[in-house]
């Protein structure tokens, strides 16, 4: 059977946590971006004879500037929307699930007008769910970043706070409580 080895991760966590404090989420005057890989514009084709799969996926970045917060249950939730009647829009952002969604600070000068990027970008949440919003909307449903870094990061059994070490810091596993009886 095959396994994914993984080599490096393209995000830290640990240091995205610390820096929630310090950047908390904004709802106005920023743009939100989801990013992931869009069933509709990939292509799988299996070769059974060869036990080769052969994959074109393309990676995307959806923009916007509307994003809604919600709570349930202790969880948080970010959702923002889609206009798929725009082109390159998909209709289904199905494949998308477990993409980032990132908020990036924009700055706005008063005398031109003109709307920059602030040079910031922030994870705010995944990706998990749409919802059609009739007639031509897509909502797409986020954990937000305290279902991320409070309830997953406990369930997975990181530390609450990160460990400094060489200069960056690392999530790490709180020791775990073996059964009586066992060794």
């Amino acid at each position: 059977m095959a396994t994914i080895k993984t080599r490096k991760s393209f995000l830290n966590l640990a240091k995205r946590r610390a820096m929630l404090s310090a950047y908390p989420p904004r709802m106005e005057k920023t743009l939100w971006a989801v990013m992931g890989m869009v069933a509709e514009t990939s292509e799988v084709k299996s070769r059974t004879e060869s036990g080769l799969v052969p994959v074109s996926i393309r990676g995307e970045a959806f923009f916007g500037v509307t994003c809604t917060a919600d709570r349930r249950r202790g969880y948080d939730y970010l959702t923002t929307y889609a206009k798929t009647t725009l082109p390159s829009v998909p209709t289904s952002f199905k494949g998308v699930s477990g993409g980032g969604l990132w908020q990036i600070g924009l700055t706005m000068k008063k005398a031109t007008g003109v709307i920059s990027w602030a040079g910031e970008h922030h994870f705010r949440g995944v990706a998990f769910w749409e919802e059609p919003k009739p007639p031509d909307h897509v909502a797409l449903r986020c954990h937000g970043p305290k279902s991320i870094f409070q309830k997953a990061w406990a369930h997975w059994g990181l530390s609450a706070v990160p460990i400094q070490r060489g200069g960056s810091r690392v999530a790490t596993r709180r020791p775990t409580r073996r059964p009586s009886g066992s060794r």
